[in-house]
């Protein structure tokens, strides 16, 4: 069980809110999915919250999943450096229940477009 964790659309969140005015740190960034590449995955580190976010994306469907870091040194703000280990494993465990929640939606997306490739 993750403490704090939030699971929805990436649309009209806070999280795309804080991109917009970049308040988070790029932790990783358009990583194609194992199984289905069409999927990218992206890490947050967002810095007025203390949290990680991850997004699971695929043409225009976008969900996330935040949960508050582990970490509460150094600050997320000084974290520009470089990932801690710890967020990271947060960041897969967030990845993993994103898919768990919206995985389907993610793979028919991914089909559909896979689709409009070979058309």
């Amino acid at each position: 069980m993750i403490r704090g964790l939030l699971i929805g659309p990436f649309s009209g969140s806070a999280l795309e809110g804080y991109i917009a005015r970049d308040e988070v740190i790029p932790q990783a960034e358009s990583c194609p999915d194992k199984q289905y590449p069409e999927v990218t995955w992206d890490q947050y580190g967002i810095i007025p919250t203390n949290e990680v976010a991850v997004v699971g994306r695929c043409g225009a469907v976008k969900f996330l999943a935040t949960a508050p870091s582990n970490l509460v040194m150094p600050a997320m703000a000084d974290r520009i450096f470089g990932t801690d280990v710890a967020d990271l494993q947060l960041g897969h465990a967030l990845a993993d229940q994103l898919w768990e929640h919206h995985g389907a939606e993610l793979i028919a997306e991914a089909l559909r477009v896979r689709g409009q490739a070979g058309a």
